[in-house]
């Protein structure tokens, strides 16, 4: 354990969990690691989540609770953070889980090798099945290498909840309150101000894949979203950044290959409303299909699927269905 026990600021956004909030809640304090605060941001949920967070506080005097007016997401995010006191920020999504030792093993982590974001090895939970996600050994990365992990979108994702993250790098940071995905449009700029990344082997966060969640939902307003979240990112890092620029620009087309895979899932009158949105997409990709190409990481179907995308069309939307469909079958998850 770390000598000075710094304090972990551990925070919950809570929304229409009630079945699984209480799971959540028990694994985060018994933690080995006990010197936490743990904030609750009680989002308007309209269950008995509100009532659930309060006997928790009165269980516990670590906790506190934030009871608010729905805002989504992002502003849960920052409610917590105005919030916060800790030198360390952990965050642990209200449907999920930790296991008993989780921020006892990052902080050692974090410690060890002076890093300013530890991030653990995650089990990524479906239909009750398991399955391991992280790394075989302990690597240690600069700057640039954890840019390029994070923007690889694999093993490493836009994930806040398995990473522990020094207080300091959420300085002046907000997340952008309306939208989904925001944690696209802010882990990169987290990742920038890190100088070290330790990437730890052992699998200490439990990620339950479950239907209504915001990652599960394929309408073509979230995949949208999913899409000029990337692109918001590829504009601002470019720049900065032009040795990462192909991959900027394959994850602008792995959330296009999403768009155009889920179409006609839609009904009529929202592809038709969004008919001007996707033909300025695939002028977009058009332009840097053959570079983003080069660096996407979704096999041959999600090539083939690109090779679509630049053509706003039915028979397009009906080939890229096509792929979808036969990718989903023997991958058990879209494209």
């Amino acid at each position: 354990m770390p000598v000075d026990n710094p304090k972990v600021s551990v925070i919950v956004p809570v929304y229409k969990v009630e079945p699984y909030l209480r799971q959540c809640l028990d694994s985060i304090v018994n933690q080995t690691y006990q010197n936490l605060e743990i904030i609750l941001v009680e989002d308007g949920s309209p269950d008995n989540c509100g009532a659930i967070c309060d006997e928790y506080v009165a269980r516990d005097e670590r906790i506190q609770v934030i009871h608010k007016e729905n805002g989504g997401v992002s502003s849960a995010r920052n409610a917590g953070l105005a919030a916060a006191t800790g030198e360390y920020i952990g965050w642990v999504d209200s449907d999920d889980w930790i296991e008993a030792d989780m921020f006892e093993y990052l902080l050692k982590g974090a410690d060890k090798f002076g890093a300013d974001i530890a991030v653990c090895g995650r089990y990524e939970v479906c239909k009750g099945k398991k399955k391991l996600r992280g790394w075989g050994e302990t690597m240690c990365l600069d700057r640039l290498e954890g840019l390029k992990l994070l923007l690889q979108n694999d093993l490493m994702q836009n994930f806040l909840w398995d990473k522990l993250w020094r207080q300091e790098l959420f300085q002046g940071i907000a997340f952008p309150e309306g939208k989904t995905f925001e944690d696209i449009a802010v882990m990169y700029r987290l990742f920038e101000r890190a100088e070290k990344v330790v990437c730890l082997p052992d699998a200490k966060y439990n990620y339950f894949q479950r239907s209504g969640s915001i990652v599960s939902d394929t309408t073509l307003e979230n995949r949208l979203n999913h899409y000029w979240a990337a692109k918001g990112r590829y504009e601002d890092m470019k720049g900065r950044w032009p040795e990462l620029e192909d991959l900027l620009l394959a994850q602008c087309a792995a959330s296009a290959i999403g768009i155009w895979c889920g179409y006609y899932k839609n009904p009529r009158w929202v592809r038709n409303g969004a008919r001007l949105r996707l033909e300025e997409i695939a002028k977009f990709c058009a332009a840097h299909v053959n570079r983003a190409g080069k660096c996407i990481g979704v096999g041959l179907a999600g090539k083939i699927a690109l090779m679509l995308i630049p053509h706003v069309s039915w028979w397009s939307f009906a080939l890229a269905w096509c792929v979808g469909r036969l990718y989903k079958k023997k991958h058990g998850r879209s494209l």
